[in-house]
């Protein structure tokens, strides 16, 4: 019988999953944080009395340090790193490396001292527990925060925290350990902690970037491969986090959010759209399965757990309770402290108060707590006390915090939409009843309906448009008010058009992943540029950035030298990424002027604005076209080869798109879909 035990976790796991999907549609439908959802039913689960019935298998889970570390963490970062906004997080670093470094520190004194003066727990002990403590959960934070919607910067700052306080708390937990072992606690201690989260935090990026590098080359060779390149992608994850945490002892968090970063780099610039989409739905899917699993067994292991202290033994219950208070002091004095101070020295993007207000209060405590407090040995002093508070501490904060976070949010503001997204949303109104009214007309010509059926809806979605078009419109009115904010407004949205033309270039094989990037780089620049009210945007000048020296070498030396072959090829493939970036510039604009004019009739912009803004996308076009010009005539040996280049690559993705799609509508068999495509393909 000893597969026993593990036919009764498989039976526990499904009833988990079962209970997390019926969870997730009625907390939906409550408008309840899904995931203090799962812990109150965690807590209903452990209070029954569930002796002899199916439902006695749920005895046999219970939550571990390994499981939690290396099981359920992995793909809850992962999958938060692949969707982290690069540009977003280096804006909100500097406040999230002094809250996760000097203010983790901080609070670990605050709430050590503090501690040990009401509870039984001596100075070490109660640092110890100040460690674990003191550092926001990743877990639990980028859990709810996913749910409330909240604006992407303030996101961006608690999610940083988050990930980089948790080296700061692992190795100041483990110092600590090993000073109370010893005898020693002190100001050595703090020292050799500073020392120990840096080289921790490197050790982790390097380790994640490294392991992300090597694999990296198996997604590249698995290219239209979904099975193999999802799997390598979890591969890079789990394999990133063990590295480091296990073998090398740095920090797993910090190499599973580099990797993450580079996969995500890479999948954005060399992935196929429907690969890169399918990648990120698998590890959306992964995520909601560890959050599910994870916070159903808070709440089994809370009851579990506290339902073994004596109900008579008050002291336990008062050091709860004051572990919650002081956690709560300590939390709200390190953030209204050190992040005014960090906004004296970052004047461009200061953290506002508000976001400062719901970063204290939606600091949860989680998963890496309870895994630090379960990690103590059991001849540690004060173990099960220690368990206790940090069980108190992590179920306070996710039931009480994390249930009014986002009643918080809706009281500051922050759930608004913003003007651009009030803009996105009007829009997308008038957008969407057209197109409905052009499916009733469709209908209407093929008689497939009753003529009075479809008059009613047509009258209807008439004057949905209309209502629709006159909201936007009035919204426009009310920016002609304020001309400086509707001009910037206009611009951004201008950007934003063509900055996705970009991507649809290279989703279609025009332009390579390394023209994206560069095209990508100068989106960004513009963008800050329109943001700091520099309109219309400068750019570079499109001329041919051929030098004497370049010249020489490329029309005289290498002619001589053919050893020197490796930098002709060099320099032929900077005029091939250089011919492709302009060209997609020429195309890119006059796409773009089309979709400003029919803005600008529909939303009755101003016509100066979107004058404007024609002209600066007229002007970089014939810059562009002027450079592809030059560049033809200059050097035609090597401009129709790059022309033809291009030309097969975009034709051949065509062509493996329709065979994919005549596989899917069922014209081709799936039996023989690798046999016709690499048939026709190779001809």
């Amino acid at each position: 019988m000893s597969d026993v035990p593990i036919l009764t976790k498989e039976i526990a796991i499904l009833l988990l999953l079962l209970v997390a999907c019926l969870g997730a549609v009625s907390f939906k439908r409550l408008n309840f944080p899904y995931t203090v959802g799962l812990v109150i039913v965690g807590l209903f689960l452990g209070l029954l009395d569930y002796s002899g019935s199916p439902l006695e298998s749920l005895r046999a889970l219970t939550l571990s340090p390994d499981i939690i570390l290396y099981i359920f963490v992995p793909p809850l970062i992962f999958e938060s790193a692949l969707n982290l906004d690069n540009k977003v997080l280096l804006q909100t670093l500097t406040p999230s490396l002094t809250l996760a470094g000097p203010g983790l520190l901080l609070a670990t004194g605050f709430i050590g001292i503090s501690l040990s003066w009401v509870t039984p727990l001596s100075l070490g002990q109660a640092l110890l527990f100040g460690a674990l403590i003191s550092a926001t959960d990743p877990v639990a934070t980028i859990a709810l925060f996913k749910e409330l919607g909240v604006p992407r910067r303030l996101t961006m700052f608690v999610e940083g925290e988050s990930m980089l306080n948790d080296a700061t708390a692992i190795v100041l937990f483990d110092l600590i350990l090993v000073a109370i072992a010893s005898g020693e606690v002190g100001a050595n201690t703090v020292e050799k902690a500073s020392l120990d989260v840096f080289t921790t935090l490197f050790g982790g990026i390097v380790v994640g970037v490294l392991v992300a590098t090597v694999m990296r080359w198996a997604i590249a060779v698995a290219a239209d491969d979904y099975a193999i390149q999802t799997t390598v992608s979890a591969i890079i994850a789990y394999t990133a986090f063990l590295t480091a945490e296990h073998y090398l002892e740095f920090s797993g968090v910090i190499a599973v959010v580099s990797a993450g970063l580079m996969v995500g780099r890479y999948s954005e610039y060399h992935l196929k759209p429907d690969i890169r989409k399918y990648i990120y739905e698998f590890w959306e899917y992964a995520a909601f399965i560890a959050n599910s699993l994870i916070f159903l067994l808070v709440g089994l292991t809370t009851t579990g757990f506290l339902g073994n202290i004596n109900g008579n033994d008050t002291t336990v219950w008062i050091s709860i309770g004051w572990a919650i208070a002081i956690a709560i002091l300590a939390r709200g004095a390190i953030v209204f402290s050190l992040i005014p101070l960090v906004n004296l020295f970052q004047k461009t993007a200061p953290i506002h108060w508000r976001f400062q207000l719901v970063s204290f209060w939606g600091g949860l405590r989680g998963a890496i707590a309870l895994a630090l407090a379960l990690s103590l040995s059991s001849d540690f002093a004060h173990q099960e006390l220690i368990i206790s508070m940090t069980l108190g501490v992590v179920l306070f904060t996710i039931l009480v915090e994390g249930s009014t976070t986002s009643q918080l949010v809706r009281l500051l503001g922050l759930d608004r939409l913003s003007i651009r997204e009030e803009l996105a949303q009007s829009q997308a109104r008038v957008f969407a009843k057209k197109e409905a009214m052009q499916l009733l007309d469709k209908l209407e010509n093929q008689r497939l309906l009753s003529p009075a059926i479809l008059n009613c809806f047509q009258e209807q979605y008439q004057q949905s448009c209309q209502q629709a078009e006159q909201s936007l419109e009035r919204f426009w009115e009310s920016l002609r008010e304020q001309p400086t904010q509707m001009r910037q407004l206009f611009w951004l949205q201008a950007l934003q058009i063509e900055h996705h033309a970009y991507r649809e270039l290279h989703d279609e094989g025009l332009i390579s992943g390394l023209v994206l990037k560069k095209l990508s780089l100068m989106m960004n620049w513009k963008g800050d540029s329109v943001l700091a009210n520099q309109i219309p945007p400068r750019v570079a000048k499109t001329k041919m950035l051929e030098n004497m020296w370049e010249k020489f070498l490329l029309n005289r030396l290498l002619v001589w030298i053919p050893k020197r072959y490796w930098l002709q090829k060099h320099r032929l493939h900077e005029l091939t990424v250089r011919y492709e970036y302009y060209a997609a510039i020429a195309y890119v604009s006059q796409k773009v002027i089309k979709t400003i004019k029919k803005l600008a009739r529909e939303q009755a912009v101003d016509e100066i604005i979107a004058s404007e803004c024609i002209e600066f996308y007229q002007n970089n076009g014939k810059a562009a076209f002027e450079w592809i010009d030059s560049f033809v005539q200059e050097r035609p040996e090597l401009a129709f080869p790059m022309q033809r280049q291009v030309l097969q690559r975009a034709l051949a993705l065509r062509e493996s798109e329709t065979i994919a799609y005549l596989a899917h509508k069922g014209i081709i068999p799936e039996s023989a879909l690798a046999k016709i495509r690499q048939q026709i393909l190779s001809f």
